[in-house]
């Protein structure tokens, strides 16, 4: 069976690919990561600036002065990006301020600084789209249906001994297949499609965010809030509707019903308890909580009753409970240290969760991350998922159009680099061309004139001298007696006294003195003409 999914963010995803923008591939210009391409950006840089990256790079402290570099040429850089995004203000601060900013010096005066890596989600290398892998969303898909087979139950005393080798076994005993038999694993008949934006759309905006940790209890009694680790995490924001198009195809034992269900069963009370939670759900923004309450307890609750779709949690920061099983979990929580080392405890409940954070402190207006909703309504539901999605999109309906206009603008502007590079291109092979033509012209040049007599090659060497110098002196002239008539008097003087001249020779002297004294030297005229007896060269 095979199933035409939408899927909805209901909380910002971030699927990690193991790619950062660094400042050296990126600038943060209005709000905006522009990411530059090094071909494009090494092909646009003027020679001084390639002189001064040059000398930054052999110096001292190279990393913090070329994150200066970049971020004092932010406005220009911008101009050539390939793609842009949205950045909160926060962020945006931080870099104008603390990049290339040592962070500590050590006894020997070696500057540490931040690299300010901006960890990117999974997205298309031909046009940088983001996009939610197939295995991500079958993995989210596969723990839930481990979850439903456990049903809460232990691990076997067999399990429990082999403690490196029991989620091997658990998955084969949950599974119903033998070691090395995978071929039996029900989920290779489960077949998800990486999921895309739908063609000839606009493709889903990403933003750059903080991930930030909170403690689940409130602060004890003289304790002080320990500084908040944070992260640059580039994300899909939340309540975007239908971003993204998928396939799931079922062939096997699972069924789609029993599928739903799964996930349901298990992610939808872990969403509930996020937006209730003590003390982390009072950090939460509180318009979002509202939302996702709403639609939660009306349009995904009807949906979700009538197996037309399931709720899941995919990429990082999703929290331990959420892959995980129930009755299973034994996570490993970081302890105080003991004589300079860590210790650790296992529990069932993670101490701390992972937020994503307009800023550094994350004081409030949280969001969890991870959420969505995987939509395959039919048409008798189709007014349910259509009200979901219109309350998805009038939350970001403004991050959406700023995105989508951005998006016109870079493009339009990388139209126009496209034919100002294409322009230049033409320009440059034209003045390789008229170049080479121009050398093979010399050279054609150079091998007619090594097989000319001396006196011709003479005479040559005149006329080439005279179009050096109408081409320098523009409209202006030489003084009379100057070096081009005494070149002339010169040549002159030789033809007539030579006894080598043939008369074919001197004519040719004769016409090239006529022609190029005049254009050089000033006040030529007859008389001067007279004077080195041209008419004698000619024979009459």
């Amino acid at each position: 069976m095979n199933r035409t999914i939408a899927i909805s963010t209901l909380s910002p995803i971030h699927i990690g690919c193991d790619e950062v923008f660094d400042p050296s591939n990126f600038v943060i210009h209005d709000s905006l990561l522009h990411a530059l391409d090094p071909f494009e950006l090494a092909c646009n840089l003027s020679e001084d600036e390639r002189k001064q990256l040059g000398l930054l790079a052999d110096g001292r402290q190279p990393i913090g002065a070329l994150q200066r570099f970049f971020r004092d040429n932010a406005a220009r850089f911008a101009t050539l990006a390939h793609h842009q995004v949205a950045v909160v203000d926060a962020i945006v601060n931080e870099y104008k301020k603390s990049l290339g900013k040592p962070t500590q010096l050590s006894a020997a005066g070696e500057a540490t600084y931040n690299l300010f890596p901006i960890a990117r989600t999974a997205y298309r290398p031909f046009d940088s789209t983001p996009y939610l892998p197939g295995s991500s969303i079958k993995g989210s898909i596969r723990t839930a249906w481990l979850n439903r087979c456990n049903a809460g139950k232990p691990l076997t005393p067999d399990e429990r001994r082999d403690h490196k080798g029991a989620p091997r076994h658990l998955q084969e005993r949950l599974l119903g297949y033998q070691s090395g038999k995978f071929e039996n694993d029900p989920f290779r008949h489960v077949a998800i499609a990486d999921a895309h934006p739908e063609d000839d759309t606009a493709s889903p905006p990403t933003r750059v965010i903080y991930a930030i940790s909170k403690k689940k209890r409130q602060p004890r009694d003289g304790e002080s809030h320990p500084p908040e680790l944070k992260v640059f995490l580039e994300t899909i924001p939340e309540a975007l509707p239908s971003a993204f198009l998928s396939e799931i195809r079922l062939a096997g034992k699972i069924s789609w019903n029993a599928l739903c269900d799964a996930c349901n069963t298990f992610y939808a009370p872990q969403l509930k308890a996020e937006l209730t939670h003590p003390v982390l759900g009072a950090l939460l923004e509180t318009k979002w909580k509202q939302l996702v309450g709403e639609i939660l307890d009306n349009e995904i609750c009807i949906l979700i009753a009538a197996r037309q779709g399931f709720l899941l949690r995919v990429g990082r920061h999703s929290g331990a409970e959420s892959v995980t099983l129930d009755g299973l979990r034994n996570i490993k929580i970081l302890g105080p240290k003991v004589n300079g080392k860590p210790t650790f405890d296992y529990r069932h409940n993670t101490t701390e969760k992972r937020f994503a954070s307009e800023t550094k402190a994350g004081d409030e207006k949280l969001l969890p991350f991870g959420w969505v909703w995987v939509d395959a309504s039919n048409d008798e539901y189709r007014y349910y998922s259509d009200t979901l999605r219109q309350k998805l999109a009038k939350r970001s309906v403004a991050l959406r159009d700023a995105h989508r206009d951005r998006c016109l603008r870079l493009e339009e502007v990388q139209h126009k680099r496209t034919i100002a590079n294409a322009e230049a291109a033409q320009r440059k092979q034209a003045l390789e061309i008229a170049a080479r033509e121009a050398e093979e012209a010399r050279l054609a040049h150079q091998a007619a004139l090594a097989l000319l007599s001396p006196r011709l090659q003479a005479i040559e060497n005149f006329i080439a001298i005279g179009e050096d110098r109408a081409v320098s002196l523009m409209a202006n002239k030489e003084r009379l007696n100057g070096d081009y008539h005494n070149r002339a008097r010169k040549l002159a003087a030789d033809a007539l006294t030579g006894t080598d001249w043939t008369a074919d020779e001197k004519l040719a002297l004769a016409n090239a003195i006529t022609e190029w004294l005049p254009k050089i030297v000033e006040k030529i005229d007859k008389g001067q003409l007279k004077n080195l007896k041209l008419s004698a060269l000619r024979g009459s």
